[in-house]
């Protein structure tokens, strides 16, 4: 109000996971567009409080941020989605290191993702983030460690078989050979069949590349 001449912005990070009429209260009406000071249908309020008058210059931006993934946690309030435009902002392959110890980070990402919509759905794709600031196959392997593997299991509810399509059986998981032999003996017409991850396939550069190496080169015309 006091710089008229320059844009700001609010943002409100996860906002579809905050009680919206806590958030706004009788901002709900004001944010909107056409009702901002100086525009044709300015409203002004009093604030309950204090009793000063109250409205929205016309030079904020507020900006709400959300992950798609969440969309099923939190059902959003349909006054937000009257009064806000929705942009998505998929994962952007550019972002991310195209050669790392000879890996295509790129491609790599790129068909993680392609299986995960396929076997899933396109709201639980993977971002760049994950990979934005890798530099070497330590880097690589500590984020499959602490970020991508721990994800799969969450998408796919520890459907190994799942994760391992994903991951174009390249030895990240592998299968406990007769391990209801050790632990039940021969009574195992109960047992079923137990995986795990194989940490040391993490530190092979041949597996990274197993992920996309066996997929036409068309297939990846997007990352062009």
């Amino acid at each position: 109000e006091a710089d008229p001449e320059n844009k700001y912005a609010l943002v409100i990070d996860e906002i579809n996971r905050g009680n919206i009429s806590k958030i706004f209260g009788e901002l709900i009406t004001l944010i909107e567009v056409d009702k901002r000071a100086g525009c044709k249908n300015e409203l002004t309020l009093t604030l309950p409080y204090s009793g000063a008058t109250f409205s929205v210059p016309s030079n904020l931006d507020i900006i709400g941020t959300m992950n798609t993934a969440d969309r099923s946690l939190t059902h959003i309030d349909v006054a937000l989605r009257r009064r806000f435009d929705f942009t998505e902002l998929r994962t952007d392959y550019s972002l991310i290191p195209e050669n790392i110890d000879g890996i295509n980070l790129q491609r790599m990402l790129y068909a993680i993702n392609q299986r995960i919509e396929l076997l899933l759905d396109r709201e639980h794709i993977l971002g760049h983030a994950l990979l934005m600031h890798v530099s070497s196959i330590n880097d690589i392997e500590r984020a499959f460690k602490t970020g991508i593997m721990p994800l799969l299991e969450e998408y796919f509810f520890e459907s190994w078989d799942k994760i391992n399509r994903v991951l174009n059986d390249n030895g990240f998981i592998e299968e406990q050979k007769g391990a209801y032999n050790i632990w039940l003996g021969n009574a195992d017409d109960y047992a079923a069949k137990s995986y795990r991850i194989n940490f040391n396939a993490l530190q092979s550069v041949d597996a990274y590349k197993r992920i996309y190496s066996e997929v036409d080169a068309s297939a990846f015309v997007e990352l062009a």
